[in-house]
């Protein structure tokens, strides 16, 4: 069994979820399993838990494919973390989640409220929710986002249902010629000036051995990968999380296309040459982040960099022959290199750039983001409460292209 499927199927688990919950997800997938029967969690209690433990802990071959998808997915929200946001979500839709067991403390602790009874509760129950809530883990987690830049800020989004499902084709057909999978869906979401979509579809096939008594077999699994794309209205910019890079241009083409009419809109030759590291080249190793104007920033040090020293390739094109790195959770790992050969001013480069932000704050923990910064197009950092705060540190210290001195050129060209 795959490793987070084993930390979430335990004997804990198996001993204490709710049979009545157990008997609905297992029969979503009744005559496809080998010796084992739904009927018997008809049985008494005891006999009930030792066949469905028979079943969870044993070879994954011994149940189909689709109930290893269904666990796979509620083991993603059967946590603290996902209980947070299945409650958000359920904020949010206005669901009022088991007003049953909101007094089951009267006596004893309730096992109904463990993170992981109440995934498969709301998996079963309000499927609608479950998908928003998973699609918020995606969103969550994604902190590697490449960037495309429109032609121009300002064009809003007419979202409906129909460019949805438009959408959803489109690219079900591209992941399916890749992952040879047909399961795909889409979820699509405001917030603020920002349209998240999230595409959710099967990955490559993965294949296991395992052990049954003293026979070893292979089984196959199929699990379920989230992409994301972030489209803000204001500057618009297209951010993509979890897609393969070849499929970036195309999906972000199938966006410009179906969601916002206009096609194109993202093949700028500048598209994707969003940030620069020359201020900090032109700064040399004394370079600083200017912060002063956020308050809530109570400083920010330069972690790692990394060097590159270039010289003629193919074409004339520049190629990285050498690179150093310089290390130094302290802060200073820029001034490190003026004991080296490094020197921006000729064939070296910085290509890329780690720095920890920390946020002013009353615990005894003070919040932080590290991001890296690669130009032209990558910008990495777990995405938080932070996010406007990170962007505008970049922006405010050079470090993103003014992308209307680009506009400027272009006309006049």
């Amino acid at each position: 069994m795959a490793g987070n499927l084993k930390k979430f199927v335990n004997p804990r688990f198996i001993k204490t979820i709710d049979l009545a919950l157990m008997k609905p997800l297992l029969a979503r997938h009744e005559g496809k399993y080998k010796g084992f029967s739904v009927d018997l969690l008809d049985q008494e209690e005891d006999a009930a838990r030792e066949a469905l433990e028979k079943l969870l802990t044993g070879a994954e071959d011994s149940y189909p494919e689709g109930l290893r998808g269904d666990l796979h997915r509620i083991a993603e929200l059967g946590d603290a973390r996902g209980l947070e946001i299945i409650q958000a979500q359920a904020v949010r839709q206005g669901v009022d989640l088991f007003p049953d067991i909101k007094t089951g403390d009267e006596d004893a602790p309730n096992k109904a409220h463990d993170p992981k009874h109440i995934a498969v509760r709301v998996f079963l129950e309000h499927p609608d929710l479950f998908d928003a809530a998973a699609d918020h883990m995606a969103m969550l987690t994604a902190d590697r986002l490449h960037e495309f830049a429109g032609r121009e800020r300002g064009v809003a989004i007419d979202l409906t249902a129909e460019k949805v499902e438009a959408f959803r084709t489109a690219v079900a057909a591209l992941f399916r010629d890749a992952f040879l999978g047909d399961y795909c869906r889409v979820g699509d979401y405001e917030d603020d000036d920002e349209i998240n979509l999230v595409v959710s579809h099967g990955s490559m096939v993965s294949t296991m051995p395992v052990v049954e008594g003293q026979v070893e077999r292979v089984i196959s699994v199929r699990q379920i990968s989230h992409a994301v794309l972030r489209y803000s209205e204001n500057t618009g910019m297209l951010r993509l999380a979890r897609i393969r890079k070849a499929h970036q241009p195309e999906i972000a083409e199938l966006f410009a296309s179906i969601i916002l009419d206009r096609p194109g809109f993202f093949d700028g030759d500048d598209a994707q040459d969003l940030y620069t590291l020359r201020p900090v080249e032109l700064a040399g190793p004394g370079f600083a982040f200017d912060a002063a104007y956020d308050p809530l920033i109570d400083k920010v040090l330069i972690i790692e960099a990394a060097a590159d020293l270039m010289a003629p390739g193919k074409k004339g094109y520049p190629r990285v022959v050498r690179t150093l790195r310089s290390r130094d959770l302290g802060g200073d790992a820029l001034q490190h290199f003026g004991s080296t050969p490094v020197s921006f001013g000729g064939a070296w480069r910085l290509g890329e750039l780690v720095f920890r932000i920390l946020f002013k704050g009353d615990g005894k923990r003070q919040p932080q983001v590290t991001v890296k910064l690669r130009p032209p197009g990558v910008v990495q950092f777990r995405r938080t409460q932070h996010e406007a705060r990170v962007m505008k540190l970049i922006e405010r210290n050079g470090l993103m292209n003014d992308r209307d001195d680009f506009e400027v050129v272009d006309a006049a060209e």
